[in-house]
């Protein structure tokens, strides 16, 4: 039907054209939303200081959650029960709290303890007063850092930073992991290995990472005190091992307190930052794990006592802060980074008002929404936030002394660049990633061969897993009450290693799950269910 040239058939015309418009745009907003969903694990940060009775007569203390899955961030008071000196959460691929960590224990996402979360780092005089008795605090800020532990879903490894000497309060010498599985607990998340040693020295508390250009597993990077080493560790399926140890610059001559290192969004440049020994930016290949081309800044004649560096999400413009002063560098004046140098802040004077403490400039770190937020040399209430970090010059837009719900301890979580990938191109991009992968806690459980049948979580409340054996497949299983009267059973398909069971109708009691293989082997196992 042909229409005819009227006012309403006009309307129509602009109202499909218009609705197409608007449409197509919301197709790719959304599509937009479902690619950056899965790299949320920085979306939720926490701040704060336990409360104390006896210093606390107005109720500033307490804990601060920062929400990234909202814009602007959503800031929000909470009840914790840990002092965030050393700082580093995680949270799942939709942006939801998983567990932080203060350095000295590991918490939950409803701000208990993790199950088998306490005594980390333990060992030595310094935890005992720094993390049992707090009488001085722990004593690293940039110590601790949690990653997706490639290969094993929902699994994800906290690296720390330990100071063991009982004579010593001052150099770090252990470097550690332990391993969280969020399918322990109930899904509340358990520490299945703790303490564990991967390389003894005395470090700088500088600890931060990037991904391999493979998209899948990270490097670490930790400085050697006063020796102008590197320590270059690699995550992957297999683990954590030492790869190298690379001189290369000048000495980090501060090896704990008020300095910071981090990697480029792109994984490109690695940078550190301390009072001593200045500013220092690397070139950085995802590939190898080799840093080279140092470039080496020191500050002319400026107060320089605490000292942090980040890099916008464009990797173009570093910001490194000396207490009083903050400087943005181009990354992009490969020339001569050094004389690209721009003084964009000055710390203007303000305190905190009960406390009298300065809200000097600190560390800092780049949020999911983009924007850098640096924290004070002081445990107050504020922080700073430099609103537009790709803009040159002070059009970057620096805010001094952003009001908190809370007092907070010095760091901000200290956390990898979720949202870099596969090297595209590159010699090493050999997994066939290309691009984003799929969300870790999507993914199916890793199987790891053992020698006996297990059932995971377990106690249980919704549903455990059941592995069989050796890697051993098919078969037939079924549960049993304590009175041995018969409850449910399945087949075990042949062509699954792991199989899940569902407990979410059975009463809490103790029940026996009975195994028969098809070589007529028989495995027993106790299952405890739990509301």
């Amino acid at each position: 039907m042909r229409c005819s040239c009227n006012s309403a058939c006009w309307f129509c015309y602009f109202f499909n054209i218009y609705f197409m418009k608007y449409f197509i745009l919301f197709i790719f907003l959304h599509s937009l939303v479902l690619s950056f969903a899965q790299i949320n694990l920085d979306n939720i940060w926490i701040l704060g200081r336990d409360k104390n009775p006896f210093e606390d007569t107005i109720d500033r203390f307490g804990g601060t959650s920062v929400d990234f899955n909202f814009l602007p961030p959503k800031y929000s008071r909470i009840t914790i029960h840990v002092d965030m000196e050393a700082n580093a959460s995680i949270s799942d691929s939709s942006g939801n709290l998983l567990f932080y960590t203060d350095g000295c224990s590991i918490s939950n996402k409803l701000h208990g303890l993790l199950k088998n979360g306490d005594g980390i780092n333990a060992g030595g005089l310094t935890f005992v007063q720094g993390c049992v008795q707090n009488t001085f605090g722990y004593p690293t800020h940039q110590g601790v850092m949690i990653l997706p532990f490639p290969g094993h879903a929902n699994t994800y490894v906290l690296l720390h930073l330990r100071k063991p000497d009982p004579l010593s309060r001052a150099f770090i010498e252990d470097v550690l992991y332990s391993v969280i599985d969020m399918y322990g607990d109930g899904g509340l998340g358990e520490v299945t290995a703790k303490n564990q040693l991967i390389a003894q020295d005395t470090f700088c508390d500088m600890l931060t990472a990037t991904r391999h250009g493979n998209g899948r597993d990270w490097w670490v990077v930790v400085p050697r005190y006063n020796t102008a080493e590197y320590y270059v560790f690699l995550l992957s399926p297999e683990g954590i091992s030492l790869r190298s140890v690379q001189q290369i610059g000048a000495p980090i001559k501060n090896y704990t307190w008020a300095i910071q290192a981090t990697f480029s969004p792109d994984g490109s440049k690695y940078a550190n930052n301390a009072p001593l020994s200045g500013l220092q930016i690397f070139d950085f290949d995802r590939c190898s794990g080799f840093l080279s081309n140092a470039v080496h800044n020191r500050y002319p004649g400026d107060t320089v006592f605490a000292c942090g560096v980040a890099i916008s999400s464009s990797s173009r413009y570093l910001y490194a802060s000396t207490r009083l002063k903050l400087y943005q560098f181009d990354l992009y004046a490969t020339r001569n980074i050094e004389a690209s140098r721009e003084l964009v802040g000055v710390y203007d004077g303000f305190a905190d008002y009960f406390s009298s403490l300065p809200t000097t400039f600190y560390q800092m770190m780049l949020a999911p929404d983009k924007k850098i937020y640096m924290t004070c040399t002081t445990g107050n209430k504020y922080w700073h936030i430099i609103h537009t970090p790709d803009k040159r010059g002070v059009n970057c837009a620096l805010e001094q002394h952003f009001e908190l719900p809370t007092v907070h301890s010095f760091s901000p979580p200290n956390f990898p660049h979720f949202r870099l990938f596969d090297a595209q191109g590159s010699p090493c991009d050999t997994l066939g990633i290309d691009g984003p992968p799929p969300p870790r806690d999507t993914m199916p459980p890793a199987v790891v061969c053992r020698g006996e049948l297990r059932i995971f979580p377990n106690p249980a409340s919704v549903h455990s897993w059941l592995e069989l054996p050796d890697c051993q497949k098919g078969g037939m299983a079924a549960v049993y009450d304590i009175t041995g009267r018969w409850v449910t059973d399945w087949v075990l398909e042949p062509d699954e290693l792991r199989t899940q069971v569902d407990v979410s109708t059975l009463v809490s009691g103790v029940y026996v799950v009975r195994v028969q293989l098809p070589d007529g082997k028989r495995l027993t196992k106790k299952l405890l269910v739990v509301r």
